[in-house]
Formats: C-alpha cells, sequence, structure tokens
C-alpha cells in the first residue's frame, strides 16, 4: 500500500514521515511539498505540489491508495486549496483520505482556522473517497516555546478569561495521523486529537511559574486590548521566534468553543496524550 503525505516538509508532516517509518518501508511513501528536494533525508519517493497551483496535484498524488492531507496555513484561499487536494486525491484514484482539521469547526466559532474547516470538511465528505478526519488542537509545544519569553518578561497577557483548552504535542498529533494512515477500521470516523486535559489560565500559571521560580504576572485584557498587544508584539523583531494565540484564538477558548479533552490519541496510538508538562524543558522522555 503506497501512502502519499503532503505537506511532508512541514513541522507535523515531517513528523508524521518519521512515525510512518516506524511502521512501513520508505519505499511504501510518496512525500509531496512545495520543496520536495528538502525531503531527501528519507529516502521516499519526492514529489512537487502545490494546493494553490491545483495542475500540479493530479500526479502528486498519482498511484497513492491512502494519502494525509494536512491542512493548509496562509492560502489565499484555504477551502478552495483543500477542495482542489481532495478532487486531485479522487481523481487519482486514492481510496482513503485523513484530514486534518481543528476543534468545533462550526460558522459562529471565532477561531479563525474554523471558518474554512467548517467548509472543507463537507467538501470531503461529498469527494466520494473515504475519509478520516482528525481535529487536532493547539500545539502545545508552541505554549512551551513562548513561555519563555513570558517568563523572561515576567508577565503573561491573556484574553483568554476563565477559559481552558486541551493543547496537544505535534507528536501526538503526528503518531495519530500515522496509525490512521496504515491501520484499518478509520473511514469514516472523525476523532478529537488533544491533550490530556484543559490548561486554563490558573494552570498556565503555574506552569510559568514554575519554569520561571519565581511568581509570572498574568494580565487578562479584554478583545480590544489583546489586539493592541498582539499588534506589538507581531511588530517586534526579538519575537520572530514566537507565535501568539490571535485574538479569536482567545475568544473561542474563553467561551468554551475549541472543545475538551478528546479520546482521539488513545484511541488510535492505545496510548494517553502527552502534557503540558512533558513537553518542558528537561523533562524525560516519555516511553512509546
Amino acid at each position: 500500500m503506497r501512502i502519499v503525505v503532503t505537506g511532508a516538509s512541514g513541522q507535523l508532516g515531517r513528523l508524521v514521515v518519521a512515525s510512518l517509518l516506524e511502521r512501513v518501508p520508505a519505499s511504501d511513501l510518496i512525500l509531496v511539498s512545495r520543496t520536495p528536494e528538502s525531503l531527501a533525508e528519507f529516502g521516499a519517493e519526492l514529489r512537487y505540489g502545490d494546493f494553490e497551483h491545483p495542475e500540479s496535484l493530479p500526479a502528486a498524488f498519482q498511484g497513492g491508495e491512502r494519502a494525509l492531507v494536512i491542512s493548509t496555513i496562509g492560502a489565499r484561499d484555504g477551502v478552495a486549496a483543500h477542495r482542489a487536494a481532495f478532487e486531485a486525491a479522487a481523481r487519482s484514484g486514492i481510496r482513503q483520505i485523513v484530514y486534518t482539521s481543528v476543534p468545533n469547526p462550526v460558522e459562529d466559532n471565532p477561531f479563525p482556522a474554523a471558518r474554512t474547516h467548517v467548509r472543507s470538511e463537507p467538501d470531503l465528505r461529498e469527494s466520494g473517497v473515504e475519509w478520516t478526519i482528525l481535529r487536532n488542537s493547539l500545539y502545545a509545544e508552541l505554549r512551551v516555546r513562548i513561555a519563555e519569553k513570558y517568563v523572561r518578561d515576567g508577565r503573561w497577557t491573556t484574553n483568554c478569561g476563565d477559559g481552558g483548552h486541551p493543547f496537544v504535542a505535534r507528536t501526538d498529533c503526528a503518531e495519530a495521523a500515522a496509525v490512521a494512515l496504515t491501520t484499518d477500521g478509520h473511514a469514516g470516523k472523525t476523532y478529537d486529537i488533544t491533550g490530556p486535559e484543559l490548561v486554563d489560565a490558573r494552570r498556565y500559571s503555574a506552569f510559568l511559574e514554575d519554569l520561571a521560580g519565581r511568581p509570572i504576572a498574568c494580565e487578562q485584557v479584554d478583545d480590544a486590548g489583546y489586539d493592541r498587544y498582539r499588534a506589538a508584539f507581531a511588530a517586534d523583531p526579538a519575537n520572530a521566534a514566537y507565535f501568539e494565540l490571535f485574538t479569536g484564538t482567545g475568544q473561542a477558548i474563553r467561551g468554551g468553543q475549541l472543545g475538551g479533552p478528546g479520546a482521539g490519541v488513545q484511541e488510535l496510538t492505545g496510548r494517553p496524550p502527552l502534557s503540558l508538562e512533558d513537553l518542558r524543558p528537561g523533562a524525560p522522555l516519555r516511553s512509546p
């Protein structure tokens, strides 16, 4: 069985490929990217493909049986980009598509990406190809990474209020995708791929203070205040290494619109998901 992985040169894509190689030989993999030359280390077949250039996609999917469509970020029209991938996969003979979506993709969810996935999920279901949807929570690694800035500044500014989110390890998302691609019984299923528990302001503040060894101020602001904070954050070149939540993301967390802990990681991998604390610098690695 040949497996196509789109977006294979991205951070999630590379982790998926590494997890797949623990299960199948490299000869079973077709890795698709806008920069396929960057994937030579994996020893798999490499192909160019760009969702925003649909003419590149039929050849990218050709000969595959199952495909992972990693949802695109930053496309001019994400809905059209995903639809182009689904249609090309179907025409090329792909029998099952595994697709990475987001929690609670509904019209009134202020989380920015929900506006794309509320349309892309139905497009996938109507593609005529068997489908599996992985609704990945926000990546815990990003919150661990930016924690160093909050610790350095002695302050964390947020508009999340009393809401919480089950941040998920990117490695758990990758392993879940690899299992869905290499085992049977997942067609027509939607999995909530999340961390083990809600991380609210109190929990994250405790995480920061544990890292710092001293108190870290938590500044709760309204959405307008957070807009101003994030604009200044994005304008500062010193913050280029970090990703801050969007205002709509904090609003969705505050309103409970990004869901709670799900069972997807456990169901697919057979083990509980990693926690935020498991990813902290210096934390011991856990055996699979």
